[in-house]
């Protein structure tokens, strides 16, 4: 209870201080001094009237330019900063969310992302923040998910990174590198490194296959290696059906770590979108071997702004951890927000999942 109300205190100290930077940005930019008497909110010196900018607009904003002025400090530490437009190109999202299950009852969930490009260091290198499922972002045993943890009825492992990524942008022959390296951000921190390597063959207009090895280590479990399969089938330019495989093992694994699942995707006008998928969960020499199964549904759409996304989620699992732990059917539902800063683009990809 205490770290997650840590996380949301974390969270209203960046909106308080977004909305505050907001205010004060504009004026200070237009050679006005931020600290003088203004006119109250809503009226012109000459006590004309003129629209309020809405609070929700404002904390938006505010976050964006906190986020890509915090780009421009960072990259001023390599040498004298770019073109402003540069920064702007910073992205993420913030989306809070509570779920509950029959097994774990509710569980409120915080995520967020942000990546900062840092071109004074090189255009191939950004900085990351973020609290994401390492399962995704270090072990790669995963595909990239929304803002939101994937399970309904289990127990992803939720961490907060802070890094840099390197991302070759040259493909040859199929193959692309990348490779990220931070820190866990806990007392004490707890490093982590990764590389991968990707091979992809097919279009976006049929089928396409990606074939990745990640090799990673971080201190609290030591060296690893997963290998991972997705193969895409596109239906035209909106609907997506994936087959997803992968196999982890590491110095700290029981054997194998294995995740299966097949997800359908489709967009829909008015930017909205429907997706489902069904996945499992298994750890070849643990004392339960299959630990997770299940199938959920999502709904998920642009409310009062485009940078503003609901989805609604649903699903059942049937998990089992322990030799003791009877599995039983868990129903679960999913209620959450995403908010996005740098980008206006739609996702359709759920979050809640």
């Amino acid at each position: 209870m205490l770290k997650f109300k840590g996380r949301w205190i974390c969270l209203l100290a960046l909106v308080a201080s977004a909305v505050a930077h907001s205010q004060t940005s504009r004026v200070a930019t237009a050679g006005i001094d931020p600290t003088a008497p203004t006119p109250p909110v809503g009226f012109q010196p000459d006590g004309t009237t003129y629209p309020r900018t809405p609070l929700l607009d404002r904390m938006q904003r505010g976050v964006y330019e906190t986020v890509y002025l915090s780009a421009m400090r960072i990259d001023g530490w390599f040498g004298p900063l770019e073109d402003e437009r540069i920064y702007e190109a910073s992205s993420g999202s913030i989306a809070p969310a509570l779920l509950w299950d029959e097994r774990d009852g509710f569980k409120p969930k915080l995520r967020f992302t942000i990546n900062l490009p840092l071109p004074r260091l090189d255009e191939r290198f950004s900085a990351f923040v973020g609290r994401v499922d390492r399962e995704e972002y270090v072990s790669g045993r995963k595909p990239p998910s929304g803002a939101i943890p994937r399970e309904i009825g289990g127990s992803p492992e939720e961490q907060t990174l802070l890094g840099i990524g390197y991302r070759d942008r040259r493909v040859r022959r199929g193959w692309n590198f990348d490779a990220d390296g931070g820190v866990r951000v806990r007392t004490p921190l707890d490093p982590f490194v990764k590389a991968g390597f990707r091979f992809e063959r097919g279009r976006t207009e049929g089928v396409r296959l990606s074939l990745r090895e990640t090799v990673f280590w971080q201190a609290s479990e030591n060296w690893g290696l997963t290998s991972r399969m997705d193969l895409d089938r596109f239906f035209g330019p909106r609907t997506l059906v994936r087959l997803t495989g992968s196999g982890t093992i590491s110095e700290e694994s029981e054997g194998v770590r294995g995740y299966s699942e097949i997800f359908a995707l489709r967009s829909l006008p008015n930017r909205r979108a429907i997706a489902w998928s069904i996945d499992a969960y298994a750890e070849s020499d643990a004392d339960v071997t299959l630990q997770h199964y299940g199938t959920k549904v999502a709904w998920r759409q642009s409310i009062r702004r485009p940078w503003l996304v609901l989805e609604l989620r649903t699903g059942v699992s049937w998990p089992k951890q322990t030799l003791e732990e009877e599995r039983k059917a868990s129903f679960g539902v999913g209620v959450g927000l995403e908010m996005f800063f740098g980008t206006d683009e739609f996702l359709a990809r759920p979050m809640t999942f």
